[in-house]
């Protein structure tokens, strides 16, 4: 399990009482002991207080490609302040859910493509607007909240027409997307429902059409 994120985005709902400025960093510790309840998952990432995000991603691929290789599920946390208004292929986060889509060889081994989860993380109001909104029935998806590469990877599955509101949101529908999505309190509901979902579409890899490659026009 790998999770992918912007370490120092403090735009998010702040948690009570913990005596300090809550960043995305800090929801990645709650994933972690998550998962150290479960046996069937292994977190692997940077460790707390290892911010790599003022590195350019060259370097970023140097430290990060050897602990993804061994993961299958990618959980990517979408926050209010995870852009950094430069191409893409410059920012971390596109990196590792492109690297992460890739089959990948070398000679120790191979890893085929992730598993990707995008959660999304409330805002400092607890609001998760920003990123998606529901009408009553249906969950619309706000796709200026996203990358790119991630948007590259939504609503893809071939021979499905999706629904989109007056003002261009697509409407989300669990397994129509090759990136599945959820909000931070379903995932912490049901984390391994959320993984699962995740995992299934990993499964049917073929049934999607996907793009593995950051355009270096894409600016976010």
């Amino acid at each position: 399990m790998f999770v992918s994120y912007k370490y120092a985005d403090s735009n998010v709902r702040q948690f009570v009482n913990s005596g300090h400025r809550t960043t995305v960093r800090d929801y990645v510790d709650v994933i972690s002991r998550i998962l150290e309840g479960t046996d069937r998952f292994y977190f692997r990432g940077e460790n707390d207080g290892e911010d790599l995000s003022y590195l350019d991603y060259r370097t970023i691929e140097r430290k990060l490609a050897d602990r993804m290789f061994y993961t299958s599920v990618t959980i990517v946390l979408i926050s209010p302040g995870m852009f950094e208004n430069v191409r893409e292929i410059e920012q971390w986060i596109p990196w590792e859910i492109s690297y992460s889509l890739k089959n990948k060889t070398r000679s120790d081994g191979s890893s085929n493509m992730n598993a990707i989860l995008a959660v999304v993380l409330p805002d400092r109001n607890g609001s998760y607007n920003y990123a998606m909104y529901s009408d009553g029935r249906n969950i619309f998806v706000k796709k200026r909240a996203f990358f790119r590469i991630i948007l590259e990877n939504m609503f893809n599955r071939r021979g499905v027409d999706h629904f989109k509101d007056r003002y261009g949101n697509p409407m989300y529908v669990h397994g129509d997307s090759y990136i599945e999505l959820t909000t931070w309190s379903d995932f912490r509901s049901n984390p391994e429902q959320a993984i699962d979902l995740a995992l299934r579409n990993r499964m049917e890899w073929d049934r999607f059409d996907m793009v593995k490659r950051i355009d270096e026009r894409w600016i976010s």
